[in-house]
């Protein structure tokens, strides 16, 4: 069946526009994601580009070739500053004209405005250009696990590669429109492939921005802020998952737990803010103190936690040890101030608590306490279930007696 190749470019340029004002009008939905205007405002380019290609013959060739390829360009220009921008890089405004530039100066020339295969070949390969642009930009952020940004990059890889493809068949296509057709086929497709384009490019832009709010949604809710460690939640999630892992190779696994001393003293003598750089300090010295591997998170206020896996007990005191020290050093002083914060740690290991969250964390915890008890700035190991039990029942036969 072929298509009436007039109604097709009324069609594109109908989706091009309603693309262009639902990208914008998602970007004022959430005016952080400002790649979503870029991308609004380039199928707004697209548009008025397409309305002018459509009119070729009936008006002026500065309109309907020069100023319509200018237009189009520009709007492939926006598509890869808006992937720039998506990604967290700036916009290079330069490049982002430099097609249209580019296609304005070379119709200039008398030769080049009269050779359509120049015209076309040109316009083609500064698309094709601006098309593997935006698709490296998307390359280059792809470790952030969002896989819309998948067939986003296929789709504009395959447009990029068809682009130039297309030129000898674009000579096909009639001018004026409504002129007898060689090829009807061959010149419908031509024009229903970018509409199909368009509207797929919306969809997925849509998409991939809707993905990314929601991955940094998760991200929030799961992260500290003051230090960039996962929170309670964060780490809870993540040490379970290790644990169930470790669990099934029987693999040791020892969870260390800190809280630093007297640190409502370093609040109310040296101020609020000085406390959180202390926090951060304690941070970054454990973390260059820990492996790669290893899971650090911040459970609340001055309340830190470590899960070290493969690690036995012996080790695990000599890792805290690590930290206490490296700590003690770094907060000698803070921001100027003579804070000397120091440390205490509590250590429990799966292979005498069990590989159980709670029941990890709770070996350590009792061993915290233990720590603060006999003069803070000191490291105490969990104790295995039965000496754990024991240990309350006598805590408890001392209250009674009380």
């Amino acid at each position: 069946m072929t298509l009436d190749i007039a109604t097709l470019f009324a069609v594109t340029v109908f989706t091009m526009g309603l693309g262009g004002l639902l990208l914008l009008f998602a970007w004022l939905q959430a005016r952080g994601t400002t790649a979503l205007a870029w991308w609004g405002v380039a199928f707004l380019m697209f548009a008025p580009a397409s309305g002018l290609f459509a009119f070729r013959g009936h008006i002026s060739d500065v309109w309907s070739m020069q100023t319509a390829n200018a237009l189009m360009l520009l709007g492939y220009g926006l598509l890869w500053t808006g992937a720039r921008v998506f990604e967290g890089r700036r916009p290079l405004p330069v490049f982002l004209v430099a097609g249209s530039l580019l296609w304005f100066t070379a119709c200039q020339f008398q030769p080049f405005l009269l050779s359509a295969t120049a015209r076309l070949t040109l316009a083609s390969c500064l698309v094709a250009g601006y098309s593997f642009a935006f698709t490296r930009e998307l390359w280059l952020g792809r470790h952030d696990g969002l896989v819309s940004r998948w067939p986003v990059m296929a789709i504009v890889a395959v447009h990029a590669l068809l682009f130039p493809i297309r030129v000898p068949y674009l000579l096909s296509v009639p001018f004026p429109l409504g002129a007898p057709v060689r090829d009807a086929d061959v010149s419908s497709l031509l024009i229903f492939t970018p509409l199909l384009y368009a509207f797929a490019m919306v969809f997925l832009l849509m998409a991939l921005t809707k993905e990314r709010a929601e991955s940094n949604q998760r991200h929030a809710a799961t992260v500290d802020p003051l230090t960039g460690i996962p929170n309670r939640r964060g780490f809870t999630e993540r040490a379970e998952r290790l644990l169930g892992r470790s669990r099934q190779v029987q693999s040791p696994v020892a969870l260390l737990l800190f809280d630093l001393d007297r640190f409502k003293t370093v609040n109310d003598r040296f101020g609020h803010r000085t406390g959180d750089a202390v926090l951060t300090v304690f941070t970054q010295s454990a973390a260059q103190s820990l492996r790669p591997l290893d899971l650090l998170g911040r459970i609340g206020g001055e309340e830190f936690v470590a899960l070290l896996p493969g690690v036995n007990a012996e080790t695990a005191i000599e890792v805290a040890e690590r930290v206490r020290t490296n700590f003690a050093t770094a907060a000698r002083e803070v921001g100027g101030l003579p804070v000397t914060a120091t440390v205490s740690v509590g250590t429990a290991c799966a292979v005498l608590s069990g590989y159980d969250f709670d029941a990890l964390y709770a070996s350590a915890d009792a061993a915290l306490y233990r720590a603060k008890q006999n003069g803070r700035n000191r490291i105490e190991p969990g104790q295995p279930h039965t000496e754990m039990a024991q240990s309350r029942r006598n805590d408890r036969d001392l209250i009674t007696a009380a």
